[in-house]
């Protein structure tokens, strides 16, 4: 990760032309008018949006209120467009709001998240909380818990690479529930994480049969052909109604696939980062999973 969070590197990187050009692809913009732009395109395109703010993990409360103060002019614009209503999401990672800080870091990163998801709820917008890695998924899933007792639209991120996988959607998919489900990060302890490639693959197939054959509306993250398909023959087999399932998929990932989901009537939303620490977001794709180096490299491409 040391390439990802070098300052100087980054600060290089970033003003290079052909990476600007590249990152533009993946990123929707620098600002958030230019994200609420992107996400005015997509939901014109018949698609759903997730607005996504890079911003680093908080070291100070004064970083943590920045990005709570970011996150709630995001839901401002979104809620303020009725373009927007009813296709819009914030996804939210904990750490931009205080949760890894050494005093009371988990009660004032609830604090924060509630204030989000209240304003949110207020605006017409959905909330998902992202589950960040194994070193803090334990304070996250305490805050996502105390969340979904007051907002249970709150959409919660389950990793299948976790050996505690199958268990928490077991406990979480509960009528009403939005369940994210995706691959995850299986670099971590294997303690805590599957490893293999190929038992992530199993357990990723196990988590979607049980998550499709419960009562939550699934969120099925992957962009990867095999599982789209397993998950259109669950979802027909299932008799799952359009409404209770849907795609979702990085920007600039496989967009001809988003088009042909969308275009016999799945919903798809398309994950849209923003903020000027895109050079950090997109090595940490590629570090997170090597594969997705190709997959960059082929939707730049194709545009697939």
């Amino acid at each position: 990760m040391h390439a990802a969070t070098n300052e100087r590197i980054a600060a290089a990187v970033t003003r290079l032309g052909p990476a600007r050009e590249i990152a533009a692809s993946y990123v929707a913009g620098e600002t958030l008018p230019e994200a609420v732009r992107a996400a005015r395109d997509a939901v014109d395109k018949g698609l759903e949006v997730s607005l996504h703010p890079l911003v680093p993990t908080a070291t100070t409360p004064a970083e943590a209120d920045r990005a709570t103060d970011g996150l709630l002019a995001a839901i401002s614009a979104l809620g303020s467009s009725a373009e927007m209503t009813g296709h819009s999401e914030v996804s939210i990672a904990l750490s931009t709001l205080g949760v890894c800080l050494p005093e009371a870091g988990p009660s004032t990163a609830l604090d924060r998240a509630q204030k989000i998801c209240r304003a949110a709820g207020n605006a017409g917008v959905l909330v998902t909380v992202d589950d960040e890695g194994p070193e803090i998924h334990e304070a996250v899933l305490d805050i996502v818990r105390s969340l979904l007792a007051d907002f249970p639209e709150t959409g919660v991120v389950v990793q299948a690479a976790r050996h505690d996988s199958l268990d928490q959607i077991r406990e979480l998919a509960t009528t009403g529930r939005r369940i994210r489900l995706c691959k995850g990060d299986y670099t971590g302890p294997r303690s805590e994480m599957v490893v293999a490639p190929h038992d992530v693959d199993l357990r990723m197939s196990a988590c979607l049969r049980t998550l499709l054959q419960g009562p939550a509306t699934a969120l099925i993250a992957t962009h990867d052909p095999v599982f789209i398909a397993i998950a259109e023959r669950l979802i027909a087999d299932l008799n799952r109604g359009p409404q209770t399932v849907e795609f979702q998929m990085l920007q600039g990932i496989r967009p001809l696939e988003q088009r042909r989901l969308a275009d016999i009537g799945r919903r798809v939303r398309v994950y849209l980062p923003w903020g000027r620490d895109w050079y950090s977001y997109c090595t940490r794709r590629i570090i997170e999973r090597p594969a997705n180096l190709m997959l960059f490299s082929r939707s730049l491409v194709a545009r697939r």
